[in-house]
């Protein structure tokens, strides 16, 4: 059940420019390019101990889709994660979104801006299928430092009950935060508790540790 957010571990104010609300990722610092690439480091938030860190690379583009590859340092092999141009995710090589998996952005952002949402999540190595529905809010813009730098963010919360279509003790609900910076076309901070029988089995986090972006 958890896997849906662990799989590539596997949105302050004022003196913001106005027109920060109106811009799509792909027109913020300019658009996502062939070679744009972000660093995350990750950690289990229950125990305080680092879990490792993944390099996103975008490998290809087209009209519809962002092609990313991601690698996890210190293991072999690569996963290929296909993104829309909110940065919701459609296919992650492991399971199959439909629509998508409602983690990207609906612009343009403004604090107070809430959205519903729903989609089914297939397994494509068991055939499972996870049902969610959820809702998320921007709730502030904030200012956020990482290893990466600082950057001026959409701080947007989501809640989400997931319903396992085959094992119904598996029912989960899940809070997701996410820090997103128009800057670069990405969120640099992510938070994620996940309940089960309303005890919480995971708790992590993620955050930017380096970018580079091809111009």
């Amino acid at each position: 059940m958890v896997r849906i957010w662990m799989v590539v571990l596997l949105g302050l104010g004022a003196l913001w420019p106005q027109s920060l609300s109106a811009q799509s990722p792909d027109e913020a610092n300019g658009p996502v390019r062939v070679g744009d690439r972000w660093t995350y480091e990750t950690k289990d938030e229950l125990t305080g101990e680092p879990k490792g860190t993944y390099v996103v690379v975008v490998t290809e583009m087209s009209d519809k889709e962002i092609v990313n590859t991601v690698s996890f340092r210190g293991k072999n092999g690569s996963q290929l994660v296909v993104l829309d141009h909110d940065l919701n995710r459609l296919d992650d090589s492991i399971w199959k979104y439909k629509p998508n998996d409602a983690q990207g952005v609906r612009l343009p952002l403004t604090v107070g801006k809430t959205w519903r949402f729903q989609y089914d999540a297939r397994n494509m190595q068991n055939g499972a299928v996870l049902q969610t529905t959820g809702v998320a809010k921007v709730v502030a813009k904030e200012t956020v430092t990482t290893p990466a730098g600082t950057f001026e963010t959409f701080k947007i919360e989501r809640h989400l009950r997931q319903h396992n279509t085959s094992d119904q003790t598996k029912n989960s609900e899940s809070d997701v935060v996410t820090w997103y910076a128009p800057e670069i076309n990405r969120w640099v901070r992510r938070t994620f508790v996940t309940r089960i029988e309303k005890r919480v089995r995971s708790s992590g986090s993620e955050e930017l540790a380096d970018f580079s972006r091809k111009m």
